[in-house]
């Protein structure tokens, strides 16, 4: 099965979608292959620090993410600093993923870099081989390219809502659907 979607693409979730781990999502898709699967990162769903990670991921704090339901023990970063983190690769322009965490800790602690820059997510999300398409299919979806803006909006609880509006004409509806429609 073939997608339209492709590496940094938004991946915004619908109201049918009702997977708790999913609902009223934005998942920045950060590796696409019709063969392979799909690798993603909610961008809007922050968290604490968890307790007893202070002291390991303490420059984190007030950027952390859940990234998805996989692998919630792996940590991961977006960010816009290209070249001056070393190994990041980028996904669109003007965001990367990943990089020398050693740099950028310590440009964090030091000051040199701003926590802005920054995304920090604990899992992902990921796919088999054809389950986006047939996700896709089910209308679970819906997509539109992803700006840096969009990745880093400063009010994670209004990114779904922005991702949805950037869609333009295509979902006028869904930009003023309420979360639950029984409070309409």
């Amino acid at each position: 099965m073939k997608t339209d979607v492709q590496k940094g693409d938004l991946l915004i979730a619908s109201v049918s979608l009702v997977d708790p781990n999913f609902q009223r999502t934005v998942v920045l898709l950060c590796e696409h292959s019709d063969a392979d699967g799909s690798y993603g990162l909610v961008l809007n769903r922050p968290i604490d620090v968890p307790a007893g990670l202070e002291d390991q991921l303490g420059f984190a704090g007030g950027a952390l993410f859940v990234g998805g339901p996989v692998r919630q023990d792996a940590l991961q970063v977006l960010h816009r600093l290209g070249d001056h983190v070393p190994g990041g690769v980028e996904v669109i322009p003007g965001v990367w993923i990943g990089g020398d965490f050693g740099i950028i800790r310590q440009g964090l602690e030091s000051g040199e870099f701003s926590r802005e820059d920054f995304r920090f997510y604990l899992g992902y999300a990921g796919w088999g081989e054809g389950q986006l398409a047939r996700e896709m299919e089910t209308d679970s979806w819906l997509t539109v390219r992803a700006t840096t803006d969009l990745v880093f909006l400063g009010d994670a609880h209004r990114q779904w809502l922005a991702a949805v509006r950037a869609r333009g004409r295509v979902a006028p509806m869904l930009a003023n659907y309420p979360e639950d429609p029984r409070w309409n």
